[in-house]
């Protein structure tokens, strides 16, 4: 005699377990959107402030600066523009949203590959690979306008357009970019945010007379 049928199908083929958890193409390049709008924004108060305070109105950088000068430029740089949005990113992910305002827009949060919340060091790590492409990129670009380590320039230029890729590309296809292999983290639909939205509220008491 053969098996009973199931009277229900699976858990895992009904409700939030039917509904795929890889974000889209477009929910992904929202929440791109989003955060680079913080950022944006941030970069405009510095430019706001430098201007303010009579920065560009000193006396001329000299053309062709020292390699001091050029690893000190580098440094400020790094901790006015890369430093504050890498705390934005690892902090906002670390928080119980788990999510920068780019991936609360996109109803998307950061979970273990395994499924849950992810540890402080794996956000921390996958941030920091996520903001390398940025920075490289800032060191090739102020080498060019000084017309000064060309060569590394160049260098810099495509390990940052490499990097950049074998970030975004993975991820813009629903997969793990190599922030979140290195992490063992993934971009996932948050179900709960999703939920809420699917399901109408319940009728009020005087509805139902």
């Amino acid at each position: 005699m053969p098996p009973p049928l199931p009277s229900s199908p699976p858990s895992s083929m009904t409700g939030a377990g039917a509904r795929a958890t890889r974000p889209s193409p477009g929910a992904r390049v929202r929440s791109w959107l989003g955060d680079w709008l913080v950022i944006g924004a941030w970069l405009l108060l510095l430019t706001l402030g430098a201007w303010l305070g009579g920065l560009w109105e000193g006396a001329p950088a000299p053309s062709r600066p020292t390699w001091t000068e050029l690893a000190v430029g580098d440094v400020a740089v790094t901790l006015a523009t890369v430093v504050p949005f890498l705390l934005y990113l690892a902090l906002s992910e670390s928080s119980r949203h788990r999510a920068t305002l780019g991936k609360r827009w996109a109803h998307l949060v950061v979970s273990a590959a395994g499924g849950g919340r992810p540890s402080a060091s794996a956000v921390w790590t996958r941030n920091l690979v996520k903001v390398l492409p940025w920075q490289l990129a800032h060191l090739a670009v102020s080498r060019a306008i000084l017309d000064l380590q060309l060569t590394a320039a160049v260098v810099l230029d495509v390990a940052s357009l490499v990097l950049l890729a074998l970030v975004a590309v993975p991820a813009l296809t629903g997969g793990q970019g190599l922030h979140d292999r290195l992490a063992g983290t993934r971009v996932t639909v948050d179900d709960q945010s999703v939920d809420d939205q699917a399901v109408p509220p319940a009728p009020s008491e005087g509805a139902r007379g």
